[in-house]
């Protein structure tokens, strides 16, 4: 009998500390089903607090996809952080999907979800079933998935540490008011046809609504949050300019001379997208820069 219960009581603490890796969850929402996927570090361990990453895939994509497009899966492993791939709203509940951020995208906005109201339920379950540090929050995304970033930035400043929108932009900056500082790690390439650096309309765009510039959007943060020029560095690739301020709020920015629509560095998202350039690594950089800004108290 002694022993059944030591064997019980191992299998509990085994179970209680070792989970599923790959975890797909779903939350209700204005009387829908909203479904996001987990991916646990290797070896996790529900007794340590871990760093949250939650990675927006872009217009027309899916969890899957961006999880394979960035490898922000094999990352986790091995700097042991938490990586959580929401879904966003279509036609059909798991494929081409949108995100509804300002004037944006596909069917999200023509249906006006509330995706802010998403992040905010969905946040609150993994933080209800994981170890999550609090402090260590943050959000990246691409293309539609990168807008979404902008607006937590906007509208949820008080719960990300930091947010790295890739190869994304913003419509307008009047409805955008944070109540706390965060950092930023910010990438487009001047030759993105979908996202035009300079504004506007984009030769390839898919939504026909003129775009802020992106200068024009990191300019805005940098005044936004009282950030001066810190540095700058050149090479034949891309250009980095970095902002900071007294608090330690950080914002960098890179601007590419190649790799137009894609997540640099990463994997094609479709078989007929372009391939990305390699020229850095866009999941290396923004991990880098977020393990190094915690949420500023």
């Amino acid at each position: 009998m002694k022993k059944l219960l030591l064997f019980c009581l191992a299998v509990f603490l085994f179970q209680s500390v070792l989970l599923p890796q790959d975890v797909e969850d779903t939350v209700m929402i204005f009387g829908r089903e909203r479904f996001f996927r987990v991916h646990l570090p290797l070896n996790y361990n529900s007794q340590k607090e871990y760093p949250l990453v939650i990675v927006f895939h872009g217009g027309g994509g899916n969890a899957k996809n961006i999880e394979k497009v960035t490898g922000f899966s094999l990352k986790a492993d091995k700097e042991d952080f938490i990586v959580v791939y929401p879904y966003g709203t279509g036609s059909f509940d798991k494929r081409l999907l949108t995100w509804n951020t300002w004037d944006c995208c596909g069917y999200a906005h023509k249906k006006n979800i509330n995706d802010v109201a998403f992040v905010k339920v969905m946040l609150e379950k993994i933080k209800s079933d994981y170890s999550v540090n609090d402090k260590m929050i943050y959000a990246t995304g691409l293309s539609n998935g990168g807008m979404m970033c902008y607006l937590l930035a906007c509208e949820m400043s008080d719960r990300f540490a930091a947010v790295a929108p890739v190869a994304a932009t913003m419509f307008d900056d009047s409805a955008c008011n944070p109540t706390s500082e965060l950092s930023m790690i910010i990438f487009n390439s001047v030759d993105d046809k979908h996202i035009p650096y300079n504004g506007g309309i984009g030769e390839e765009s898919l939504v026909k609504v003129e775009k802020m510039p992106v200068e024009k959007v990191v300019d805005f943060w940098v005044h936004k949050f009282n950030c001066t020029f810190l540095n700058k560095t050149k090479s034949k690739f891309y250009q980095m300019v970095d902002f900071g301020n007294s608090n330690g709020t950080e914002i960098v920015f890179y601007a590419l001379l190649r790799g137009g629509h894609t997540w640099y560095g990463g994997e094609k998202a479709f078989f007929f997208a372009p391939t990305p350039a390699d020229d850095l690594s866009a999941t290396d950089l923004i991990w880098d820069f977020f393990k190094k800004h915690p949420k500023i108290e």
